[in-house]
This record gives C-alpha cells, structure tokens and sequence, in this order.
C-alpha cells in the first residue's frame, strides 16, 4: 500500500511503500503553494518517470516542464481543504509520507514531494518543493506534467540522474535451516504464552533456507538509517489526534466476510506474491477485482491483471514497493486489463500478451480511488466496516513485526510495548504512521469477546489460517486502521483508449 515502506515481506515486509527516501508530514505541506503546469495535452504522458519508477533517475523539470505553460496558486488547509481562485472547495490528502494529491477546480494533481542525496549519498527530504508529477481533468481528456513550490521558495534544481545507494542496516545473512526455524517459533510460542496475547505461532516450508533479512523483505523494505532516524525524532512531536471518532447510524451485522455471503465466496484464491515487494499491487488489484465480481454479479469474471500497474506504473516502484492508493489512482488515469493480458511474474516487465485490438467485451478503469475517511488519518474502524460491507473488501496496511512471519492461527495482537517489535501499537496521536505490509481485508467478527478483521495475506495458501489471518479490531494494532484504501470499477467511457496510447508510447 500506501514509504508505506508498502521486496521480501511485503516480499516478506515491503509494503505498503513506495520506499522512496523521502519523509514529510501534512503540517510540512500544508500552505500555499505555486504548481507549474506544462501545456495540457490530449495524451497522457509519464512525464520523464520510469516504468515502473526509479528513485534513482527522477526527471529533471526542465526537460518535462520546461518554461510553465501556466501557473496555479493553491491554498492547502486543514483537515483537507484545497482553495484555488474560483474554488475554494477543492480537497487534498497526504499520500503516506512521500507525496500528496489535491483535487480543484476540475482537475488532479499528484507528486512526489522532493529528496536529494549528498556527497557520502545521504538522502534530504525537501518538503517545500516536489518532484515532476502529472495532472488530469476530470473527464480524463487533457493531461499534463508539472512541479509544485511552496510560495516564498526558490526553485531549487531537482535530481536528474543520482546515483543513490541507500544506507541500510546490516542484514542477517544467516540462513534458516528448519531446525533453527523450530527452535524460533518455540520461543515465539513461550512468549506468546507468557503474554496469553491469544494467537500462535509455527514455521513454514518457504522460509527454510532464507535469511531472516530475506524473511522480513516479504512484509517490507527497511529504510535507510539517515531517513529511520528522522522519523523516529518526529514519533514525539504532539500533534492532533491522528485517527478521528467520527461515527454513523448504519446497523451493521457483528460479523461478516466476503468469503462467505450466502452461502458465495466472492474472493479471488490466496496467491503468493514471491520474493518481490508486490503485496500493495496484489491487494489493491483484487480489491478491485472482487468489487468488480460483486457488481457484475458475476463470480467467474476475470481477474484484474496485477502485473501491468506493477510493472508498468510510473507511480510505484515496482518490486521495491508502492501504495494502493497510487496503484489505484493509475487504474484510474490509464486503465484495466485482465489478467490475462500480463500474467503475475516476479520477473516480469512491462510487456504485453495479448492483442488489445482482440480483447472481447467492456473495458474498464479504476474509479474515486480513495483513502477511507477522505483523507490520511481520517479513517476509523467504523468506517473501514461500512465501506467493506456496501462495496466489498478494502486495502488496509500495517507494520508488521518479526514475530508476524510466523503466524499460524488466532487473532494477532502485537507485544506489548517494550519488547523488540517493529511496529507502533495503538498510538493515535501522531500525524503519520509507519506501516510496510498490504494485504486484503474481507470482513469482520468476534470470537470470546474479542473483534477481529479477517484479512487475506498474500503469501500463499501454506501460510497462516490457509492463507488468511484475523487482526485484533478497534486498537489500530500496528497501524492497520491507519491507512485504508478502496476504489471502484467502472466501465471505461474511452473504451481503453489510454491503455492502447499507453503501450503505443513504449515501443
């Protein structure tokens, strides 16, 4: 999903994450802001990024802005207020940590907000300024690139071409025979035990003969220590309350899932997404292929392909992470295609398999992608459970904890603070959450007392409750009700128009 730091756990931990090395927070951006645009056109470009993109060749504006066409002043306020003149009704919204997209006057915007690297290839969020990002209007006929300044900033040159190579951690090379894999999840056991934190734990097959880097890489990328500690210095600001208590008057039923709705399992199977920090694309791609099921009526639709928005999208960072917002937003922009057109492939590219001009049927797009709760840190439970119960299942995004991995049955809950653990639990009063795994989920209930959400994983049917596993509800455990994300799908009024400009743009 969704820096949400969203290769092998969300590969095993890269999530939600875009991971580019950059931070900023909403009290950073917020303010007055020039946006300069470069002439509309009636094609949609990738402005100078990559498919999918790099961090370490961001374009330069010159080249893809160039002399501003035009300039757009616009006002950005809390909780989510956007005002350009002639309309100061306009809506905006963080996207994690690393960039931010605001809707006025007819048209979207979004971009990644600015880094740069020094001499030693340390990263420096410039917070103040973006990187070349697209805008839109509304009816998708008129598309452009362009960068925004903070006003009373000067336009400092943006990155190019660096050669960044990210300070990290020093990585457990050791690797895991199915011995020490026991001898792990016994002392996972006993601690669980000894904390009745009421889930276990056990080993699985795919993690024998892996580093315990190599078993984290599934749910996450680790950021570099020079950003790490920039974070953790901003854990104590006091900020308002990052999740909001808004409630609504729907009755909603104390269980539900999607798996099972009258006897129908609407859900697509468990998949294993592989070692590549896929999970973002994978949940977000059967969200919107479940939600396409439902509305259809129609339980044999084919699924959407994961592997085109994955390998192709200039928003996201392919293997190395993204958001399911952003991968969302570019069904949006560009378009669906089946599954069949670009099957799953960890080693995959930006490669056709089928012949566009054959395709049978409708053709859809992504449609209102959106954070619940209409902008970051406005989501509550209540509102996740409405939104999973009117539309189907929903994206959600969390930090998980090395202990995570080797879950086997029973509603997870975090260790207590104090204990060598990954994630943030329960904490509300900040105004960003770190969170690096994205996963499906399906529904909701209870069990002796305790509500839970039913979430499908992606890595594989061997793993957890056949795949499956149930989160303590309502305590926002390791920021999982921090960042939920939906869209819709619609059919696509150009007919697949931006799909077929997309691929003739490649060749």
């Amino acid at each position: 999903m969704v820096k949400m730091n969203v290769a092998v756990v969300c590969a095993l931990f890269s999530v939600a994450s875009a991971d580019l090395p950059v931070h900023c927070l909403k009290n950073q951006i917020e303010g007055d802001w020039d946006f300069f645009l470069s002439a509309p056109s009636d094609k949609r470009s990738s402005c100078g990024h990559k498919h999918p993109d790099v961090e370490e060749t961001q374009p330069a504006r010159q080249a893809f802005v160039g002399t501003p066409h035009s300039v757009k002043h616009i006002s950005l306020a809390t909780p989510n207020v956007a005002k350009t003149e002639g309309d100061g009704h306009g809506t905006w919204t963080m996207i994690y940590d690393e960039g931010f997209e605001v809707h006025s006057s007819g048209q979207s915007f979004f971009a990644f907000s600015n880094f740069t690297f020094d001499q030693n290839k340390h990263n420096a969020s410039h917070c103040e300024e973006t990187m070349v990002g697209w805008y839109r209007n509304t009816a998708r006929t008129e598309f452009g690139c362009y960068y925004g300044v903070k006003s009373g900033n000067s336009v400092k040159p943006a990155p190019a071409s660096k050669a960044a190579s990210a300070v990290v951690s020093a990585p457990d090379n050791h690797k895991m025979n199915s011995s020490a894999l026991a001898k792990k999840v016994d002392k996972i056991n006993a601690k669980l035990s000894m904390l009745e934190l009421g889930w276990t734990a056990r080993s699985s097959s795919k993690w024998v003969g892996k580093t315990m880097t190599e078993i984290n890489s599934y749910a996450g990328i680790s950021r570099t220590r020079h950003l790490q500690k920039d974070m953790m210095s901003q854990r104590t600001m006091k900020r308002p309350s990052f999740l909001q208590t808004k409630g609504r008057s729907v009755q909603l039923p104390e269980s539900f899932d999607w798996g099972n709705v009258s006897g129908q399992d609407w859900l697509e199977p468990v998949m294993d997404q592989g070692e590549c920090g896929s999970c973002y694309a994978a949940s977000s791609m059967r969200m919107l292929t479940v939600r396409h099921k439902i509305k259809e009526n129609d339980k044999d639709a084919l699924p959407w392909s994961i592997n085109m928005p994955l390998m192709c999208g200039e928003y996201n960072q392919g293997c190395k992470g993204g958001y399911g917002a952003l991968m969302m937003k570019w069904g949006e922009d560009v378009g669906l295609l089946p599954a069949t057109c670009m099957r799953y492939n960890t080693e995959g590219t930006c490669k056709l398999e089928c012949d566009l001009n054959k395709l049978e049927g409708k053709r859809y797009r992504a449609s209102n992608h959106r954070l619940i709760g209409s902008y970051y840190g406005n989501s509550t439970s209540r509102s996740m459970m409405e939104e999973i119960y009117h539309n189907g299942p929903i994206v959600v995004s969390f930090e998980p904890a090395e202990d995570f991995m080797f879950y086997s049955d029973g509603i997870y809950r975090s260790a207590p603070s104090g204990t060598k653990v990954s994630m943030i639990s329960g904490n509300r009063e900040k105004p960003w959450q770190k969170v690096d795994h994205a996963v499906l989920a399906v529904g909701w209930g209870v069990e002796n007392g305790q509500k839970y959400w039913r979430v499908q994983n992606s890595w594989g049917e061997d793993w957890g409750e056949d795949g499956f596993f149930r989160m303590v509800r309502d305590e926002n455990d390791s920021g999982v009700e921090s960042i939920p994300e939906a869209a819709d799908v619609v059919e696509d009024e150009q007919s697949g128009r931006r799909v077929a400009e997309f691929f003739d743009q490649l060749k």
